[in-house]
C-alpha cells in the first residue's frame, strides 16, 4: 500500500512519516520501505513497545511519542532543521 501510494502520489517514502501504534504492522511497514518511524504510545503503543516488542525487535522507532499531538510536534520539529 506504501510503495502504490508512493508512486500514485510521486512521494518519497525517505521523508515520509508513519505514526502509529503497532510495531509489528506499523513500524514493522514503515521500516521496510525506508520512511520515518513514530510509535505512539496511546492505543497499542505501551502493549507494542513492551509486552510485544519482540514481535519487531529488529526495528527502532525514530521517535516514541506520548501522544498523536507529541508525534505531531516532533514531525514538525524535525521538518524545520
Amino acid at each position: 500500500m506504501l510503495l502504490e501510494a508512493s508512486q500514485k502520489y510521486k512521494l518519497d517514502l525517505s521523508k515520509t512519516v508513519l505514526i502509529g501504534d503497532v510495531g509489528s504492522t506499523d513500524m514493522l511497514a514503515a521500516h521496510s520501505v525506508g520512511a520515518i518511524k513514530v510509535l505512539v504510545l496511546t492505543g497499542w503503543g505501551h502493549g507494542s513497545l513492551n509486552q510485544y516488542r519482540d514481535h519487531w525487535a529488529e526495528v527502532e522507532p525514530d521517535y516514541v511519542a506520548e501522544n498523536l499531538l507529541d508525534a505531531v510536534q516532533w514531525v514538525i520539529s524535525i521538518s524545520n532543521e
